[in-house]
């Protein structure tokens, strides 16, 4: 918009200099000038013819020219005029004096010859008063025409953008707005195409939710009926137990995959806000690692921090972030996994590997989104939602989340990278 509000004040300035100057031009009216020399060039003639006479036929005289040439030039003794000394002394001069009263302006002039006494002739009034309210229409028709000139290309871009929005609206999901460095709206049309990538990610996870969600939730309702049916049919008090303990573990299973779907649909949903805090890297890392003591088992955990690194983060959805790594590596790792930290290019990276087999290149994109499982590990723990979490809440930290290789362990290796 700032590029708008200088265009506006920019044409505003230069389209009031312009028809200034272009209505000046038209109301000087030079016709006018040339009448007022005219009038002063009979004045000086008519003082001229008069000097000749005496002062006591110069009245008489003056009535006869003026009847003669149908005139109206008036003789008065300078008496009669309240001027200042200053003045009275242009009275003798060429150009005279120019007065006003409330009929308008006249001309006075006099000379030694005329014996204290004065010429004045009446100033036609001028023309160009009766042209006022047609100049001040043209110059507010001009300006307001010089004004929508800058908001043309304004309004066509308002235009593309309420289209876009009708046909996105319409289901045209794939619907975005061509930038253009000359248009007034550019961050409307960033904003509107960023929307229109949010909705079409939010609908497409919500459909791949729906579809993992269906296709997952067949096999523990089909253990249900077969469990249910072999209660039914079993006549032994300990198979019916049996049965109908594997049936509670089925339930377990889905009400932990409901769960899990629907903290995810919820998250997606959520608007965060983040609480940025800063703290000790290596102390909080300890600490996060320590709430997954139970878990580990024979695998060992190693931290290599600098106790000089700190961090600038939601420090609860960051811990949630490792957390879910390490549980992820400790699934797949052989004995180690290491977590180490160092800044880089003003940013901050917390990285996490294991000795396990690690992730193939053609599937290292792939298992950041959501419900995503690799074939070869479809039979271990999980729905494929810890990592698509930990992506996210790196985007809400305007961070990224890397998968490579890890060149010591050999295995997978997850870098978080925030900045600084």
């Amino acid at each position: 918009m700032k590029k708008l509000y200088l265009s506006l004040l920019a044409t505003a300035l230069l389209s009031v200099v312009l028809l200034s100057w272009l209505i000046d031009g038209i109301a000087s009216n030079n016709d006018e000038h040339n009448d007022f020399n005219q009038q002063q060039a009979l004045l000086s003639g008519m003082l001229s013819y008069l000097a000749s006479y005496p002062a006591e036929q110069q009245r008489q005289q003056l009535a006869t020219l003026n009847s003669h040439f149908n005139l109206n030039i008036g003789y008065a003794a300078n008496s009669d005029l309240a001027l200042p000394s200053p003045l009275r002394q242009q009275l003798y001069q060429e150009q005279g004096l120019t007065l006003a009263d409330e009929e308008g302006l006249y001309l006075v002039r006099s000379t030694p010859q005329l014996a204290d006494h004065h010429l004045t002739m009446r100033l036609p009034k001028p023309a160009s008063s009766q042209h006022d309210l047609l100049l001040t229409v043209l110059f507010y028709c001009g300006f307001s025409l010089c004004m929508w000139l800058p908001l043309i290309p304004l309004t066509r871009r308002i235009t593309t953008l309420a289209n876009a929005a009708t046909r996105f609206a319409k289901g045209k999901l794939d619907t975005r707005i061509a930038s253009s460095r000359f248009s007034y709206t550019q961050q409307l049309e960033r904003s509107f195409n960023s929307m229109a990538e949010q909705i079409n990610a939010l609908l497409a996870e919500n459909k791949l939710m729906a579809s993992s969600l269906s296709h997952d939730i067949r096999t523990p309702i089909a253990c249900l009926r077969f469990g249910l049916d072999a209660v039914m049919d079993s006549e032994d008090e300990q198979s019916k137990q049996a049965y109908l303990t594997r049936m509670e573990k089925d339930l377990d299973t889905m009400e932990s995959m409901l769960k899990s779907y629907l903290s995810f649909a919820a998250l997606q949903q959520q608007n965060i806000e983040l609480n940025y805090s800063r703290a000790e890297l290596s102390p909080y890392l300890q600490e996060v690692g320590e709430q997954l003591l139970p878990q580990l088992g024979c695998i060992q955990v190693h931290i290599d921090c600098s106790h000089q690194l700190m961090v600038h983060a939601d420090l609860h959805w960051l811990a949630r972030c490792i957390q879910n790594i390490l549980t992820n590596a400790l699934r797949y790792a052989n004995s180690q996994i290491v977590i180490s930290a160092y800044t880089e290019a003003q940013q901050l990276h917390i990285s996490i590997a294991d000795d396990g087999p690690g992730v193939p290149t053609q599937e290292r994109t792939a298992v950041l989104k959501p419900f995503y499982q690799s074939a070869k590990h479809r039979n271990q723990n999980g729905y494929g939602l810890g990592l698509a979490i930990c992506h996210k809440v790196m985007l809400w930290h305007q961070g990224k989340l890397q998968v490579g290789s890890s060149a010591k362990l050999g295995g997978a290796q997850f870098t978080l990278i925030l900045p600084m």
